[in-house]
C-alpha cells in the first residue's frame, strides 16, 4: 500500500458511502479494523495529529508528581513542578533514548532520572546533570532539554497533541461545553477500577460503547431495562465529538453511590449521558460518578482498556475508596462482560474475505459521526 494514495486503501465509492446522510450511509470497510498498513497510516494521520487524553488532573495533583504513558507509541510523562505548573514532556532520554519514567509517583528531588546512565532532568524538562560528560567537547547541560509536548486541560482532562500545527482543542468543543460543564469533572478524583486487554481493533470497542442500538439484545436486563434504547436522544455535532442521552424509564432520579453533583439541570438527575471527544476520550455519565474509559492502543488488533470512576473529592477518602469501587463495579461489570462477546465477534468477522460494509440504523448516528470524523483525519494530506 502507498501511504500517499488513499484510494488504494479506501475506494471512492467506499468513501462516498460513509459520507452519505445517515439514512443512506454505510460503515467503513471491514479492513479498516484489521489491516496493519491502514493502522500505520491511522497512527500517523489520526492518532498523532489529534488531541489525545493523557490523564486527569487529579492523577498529577501534587507538586513533584508525575505520570508516564505511551500514547500511539510515543512515551510521554506528565509532571507538576513545585510551583504547580503542569507540563507534558517526551519521556525519552536525550542521551541513548531510554525511557526515563515508569508508571506514576513522586519525583525524587523533583527530578526525572534516567535509569540507564543517570542523566537528571528538572520537571520542566531541562537537563540538570549528566555524569562523566565533563570530557565531552562542546557539551553543556544547559543546551539539552526533553521536548515539550503541546497540552490543553479541558474539564479536568489533560490532552496532548504531537502536531505543532493542530488547531487548539477548546474552541472545537464550544457547543459541547455547556452540556458537560455541569458535571464539574475538573473537581473530581479519577479512581482506577478495571483494566482488560482486548484482542480486536480499538475502533470496534469505541463504536460499541458509542451507540445504544445493541442494548435490547446484549443488555436486556443490565442496561436496557432502566435506560431503554428506544428513548435515546442523539445530539447533532459540529466538532470532534458525539453526545447522546439515555433517559431513565421511570423519569425518576437515577440511583447513585454518592450524592449527585448539585446545581445541574433537572434532567441530568434522571438520565445517563454518553459522550466522546475523538478519538479517545469516552465517558458514561450519571449525576454523581462518571465512568471514564481510557485506552492504550498497541496494534491493529490489540488495545488495553482502563476504566476509571470519577468522584467528587468530598465524597471519597481512604476509608471508603474500596467500598465505592465495589459498588461501582457491581453496576458496570455485568454490562462490560456482555460487551466482550459481541466485540470479539466483530473482531473475528472483519477478517472474513466475505465481509462487507453494512448499513446503519438511526440508532447508530453517533457511529456515523465518528466514522466521518475519522475519514477527515485519515484522508488529509
Amino acid at each position: 500500500m502507498t501511504d500517499g494514495v488513499a484510494s488504494r486503501e479506501l475506494t471512492q465509492s467506499e468513501i462516498e458511502a460513509v459520507r452519505a446522510p445517515l439514512e443512506k450511509a454505510a460503515f467503513l470497510p471491514p479492513r479498516v479494523y484489521s489491516d496493519s498498513g491502514i493502522f500505520g497510516r491511522e497512527r500517523r494521520k489520526v492518532l498523532l495529529r489529534t488531541w489525545l487524553p493523557v490523564c486527569h488532573v487529579s492523577q498529577v495533583s501534587e507538586p513533584g508528581s508525575y505520570l508516564a504513558r505511551v500514547l500511539a507509541g510515543e512515551p510521554v510523562v506528565v509532571t507538576r513542578d513545585r510551583s504547580g505548573q503542569l507540563r507534558v514532556l517526551s519521556n525519552v532520554c536525550r542521551h541513548r533514548n531510554a525511557v526515563i519514567a515508569q508508571d506514576s509517583g513522586h519525583c525524587r528531588g523533583n527530578r526525572l532520572i534516567c535509569p540507564y546512565h543517570g542523566w537528571a532532568y528538572a520537571l520542566d524538562g531541562k537537563l540538570l546533570a549528566a555524569p562523566a560528560m565533563n570530557r565531552t567537547a562542546d557539551f553543556g547541560p544547559g543546551s539539552v532539554s526533553l521536548p515539550v509536548v503541546r497540552h490543553e486541560v479541558w474539564q479536568g482532562f489533560v490532552f496532548v497533541n504531537f502536531d505543532s500545527a493542530a488547531e487548539p482543542l477548546a474552541p472545537q468543543l464550544t457547543s459541547l461545553l455547556p452540556k458537560i460543564a455541569p458535571y464539574q469533572m475538573d473537581r473530581m478524583v479519577a479512581v482506577p477500577v478495571r483494566r482488560a486487554t482486548a484482542s480486536w481493533n480499538w475502533k470496534i470497542s469505541l463504536e460499541n460503547f458509542t451507540e445504544g442500538y445493541h442494548q435490547p439484545l446484549v443488555h436486556p436486563i443490565t442496561a436496557d431495562r432502566d435506560l431503554p434504547s428506544g428513548d435515546i436522544v442523539y445530539e447533532d455535532s459540529d466538532g470532534p465529538f458525539s453526545y447522546f442521552r439515555l433517559p431513565h424509564i421511570s423519569k425518576q432520579p437515577t440511583h447513585t453511590i454518592v450524592p449527585p453533583v448539585p446545581g445541574m439541570p433537572d434532567s441530568y438527575y434522571r438520565e445517563f449521558a454518553v459522550f466522546n471527544v475523538y478519538p479517545l476520550l469516552h465517558l458514561f455519565l450519571d449525576s454523581a460518578t462518571p465512568l471514564w474509559l481510557d485506552w492504550e492502543i498497541r496494534s491493529a488488533e490489540e488495545h488495553e482498556l482502563i476504566w476509571y470512576m470519577l468522584v467528587n473529592r468530598e465524597h471519597i477518602d481512604d476509608s471508603n475508596r474500596e467500598q465505592l469501587k465495589t459498588e461501582f463495579l457491581g453496576f458496570i461489570e455485568p454490562i462490560l462482560q456482555e460487551d466482550v462477546g459481541v466485540c470479539r465477534a466483530v473482531g473475528q468477522g472483519v477478517k472474513s474475505i466475505l465481509a462487507r460494509p453494512g448499513r446503519l440504523s438511526w440508532m447508530e448516528k453517533s457511529v456515523h459521526q465518528f466514522q466521518n470524523w475519522w475519514l477527515d483525519q485519515y484522508l488529509r494530506p
